[in-house]
C-alpha cells in the first residue's frame, strides 16, 4: 500500500529521480514525525503533498486548496490567520531548490506558525 501511495513520484521536474520508499522513511511519516526527517521521508512527504493538491505544478504552495482542506478538517482556524501563515511559509519554501526540502519546509513552517499563534490541535 505504501508503494502505491508514491507511485509515479519523482523528486525532480525532469522525472529522473524516482522517490524511493524505505521502511524508516515511511515509519517517520506514519508516526507523525515533524523534525529531523530523513531525505527519504521528506521526499515521501513531497509526493503525498503533490498527489493531494497541496502543491502547484511549480511546487509552490496551493493556498486555495490548503484553505479548503483546513476549512473542512480544522474549521476553528481563522481564514485570515491561515492566509498569513501560508504567505509567510510560501516565502520560506520558495527559498528551497530541492522539492523534498521544499515540502518539508512548507509543512514544518505551517505547523510551527500555527502553533506560535496558539493553534495546538492540529
Amino acid at each position: 500500500m505504501a508503494e502505491a501511495a508514491i507511485a509515479d513520484c519523482y523528486e525532480d521536474a525532469a522525472q529522473s529521480v524516482k522517490v524511493q520508499i524505505t521502511d524508516e522513511g515511511f515509519d517517520e511519516i506514519v508516526k507523525g514525525s515533524r523534525t529531523n526527517l530523513s531525505h527519504n521521508a521528506k521526499c515521501i512527504r513531497y509526493c503525498i503533498m503533490r498527489k493531494n493538491g497541496l502543491l502547484n505544478n511549480d511546487n509552490s504552495i496551493d493556498k486555495e486548496n490548503i484553505l479548503q482542506i483546513f476549512q473542512i478538517i480544522h474549521p476553528q482556524i481563522e481564514k485570515d490567520l491561515l492566509l498569513n501563515v501560508l504567505q509567510k511559509c510560501s516565502q520560506e519554501a520558495d527559498k528551497q531548490a530541492n522539492n523534498c526540502e521544499r515540502a518539508f519546509v512548507t509543512s514544518s513552517c505551517i505547523l510551527q506558525e500555527l502553533s506560535e499563534d496558539g493553534v495546538t490541535d492540529i
